[in-house]
């Protein structure tokens, strides 16, 4: 998205506090990306959670949401692509569960690297200059790099990826 576009976005939405399923069905046209985040939205709403519209000038748009005590968010890039981010601890208790409902696969494929080796800058990195990335054991799997927010990114998810997402608030 061009500078100029992001910034006459970012005015728009900072006066308007805009909902988020308008900006869904107004922006994101794929059916197989639309249908999973509205479901998604629909059932936080009908568990008594509505995602918040948060204002950080420069940022991608983003609503942050708190369930059963957990917070994360849903990220829109101003284009067709819509992400939630999970920050998640990756303890023994969470990974049983992972295992127990036979998600590592989508866990793995989800999970959020450093942006800091391809040149990027990363707005939660709280590493000294020159590191990039932790590693962790995840799943009995020696992984390098990740984000030391440690996120779980999903991109566009589909419906299993959105019931996965609600297996991990639970």
């Amino acid at each position: 998205m061009k500078k100029e576009i992001k910034e006459a976005l970012y005015q728009q939405m900072k006066t308007s506090e805009p909902n988020i399923e308008d900006i869904i069905r107004k922006y994101i046209t794929d059916e197989n990306t639309q249908k999973p985040i509205l479901h998604y939205i629909a059932w936080l709403k009908s568990n008594g959670t509505t995602p918040q519209y948060a204002d950080f000038e420069g940022q991608s748009p983003f609503w942050e949401v708190e369930y059963n005590g957990k917070k994360h968010y849903i990220v829109w890039d101003g284009k067709d692509t819509i992400r939630i981010m999970i920050q998640v601890a990756f303890s023994k208790e969470y990974q049983a569960i992972i295992c127990e409902n036979n998600l590592q696969d989508i866990i793995l494929t989800n999970l959020q690297y450093c942006s800091r080796p391809s040149g990027g800058e990363c707005g939660n990195c709280h590493l000294p200059p020159g590191i990039h990335g932790v590693g962790k054991i995840i799943f009995g799997k020696e992984i390098k790099n990740l984000c030391c927010g440690q996120f779980t990114t999903f991109q566009n998810p589909y419906i299993e990826a959105i019931e996965a997402i609600k297996l991990l608030l639970k």
